[in-house]
């Protein structure tokens, strides 16, 4: 299933507000066979990966990742949210934090951001050219501002926007969309816009 709309967005308040309800009549219905579906593009895409990757314990109405724990050869790091942004830290024991968040325990080790080789990203809404929306608080925006690896989009088709995004420039652009129909590179329709 895909995004059904076809419009322009007033604002960032506008746009959440519609994914949010999509969202939540989305996940009410249940998306196990889209999970499904999303975790096999997860793995083949991660299976190709190595290093340390920055990961998230999905949220009630978000696109779960939990499946790629498994994946020996990647080293998983977790978000903790201190003073406005995310710090992330090696984590096998988790306690609830802010927003019923699943955090790493205060004994984790932490892990700079920069020797991320990767960060598995929620959100709200994306579209193809890698620009995302999140809930609105701009956590990871403030996190990756300066990060230079691999951001990658984790969510489901009806999150993907056909339509520009009301975006800032401070807004952090994805490099990967991955839900349960593949992989998309995001480069590629930046091409597009260029044109």
């Amino acid at each position: 299933m895909e995004c059904p709309l076809n419009r322009n967005w007033n604002s960032k308040k506008e746009c959440r507000s519609f994914f949010k309800s999509l969202c939540a009549q989305e996940f009410a219905q249940g998306l196990a066979q889209n999970q499904q579906q999303l975790n096999q593009a997860l793995q083949g895409f991660m299976l190709k990966q190595s290093g340390t990757w920055g990961a998230y314990r999905a949220l009630k109405e978000e696109a779960s990742v939990e499946e790629v724990f498994k994946i020996s050869r990647v080293t998983w790091a977790f978000p903790k949210m201190i003073e406005g942004a995310l710090e992330f830290y090696l984590g096998q024991d988790f306690t609830p934090g802010f927003y019923g968040v699943m955090e790493p325990s205060a004994q984790s080790p932490k892990v700079a951001v920069t020797d991320l080789q990767g960060v598995l990203v929620p959100g709200l809404v994306f579209n193809k050219n890698g620009n995302r929306l999140g809930k609105g608080k701009g956590f990871y925006d403030k996190t990756l501002e300066t990060y230079r690896g691999i951001k990658v989009g984790i969510c489901f088709d009806f999150q993907i926007s056909p339509d520009t995004l009301p975006t800032e420039a401070h807004d952090v652009k994805v490099d990967y969309l991955i839900t349960e129909s593949g992989v998309v590179a995001c480069r590629d329709f930046h091409k597009e816009d260029q044109e």
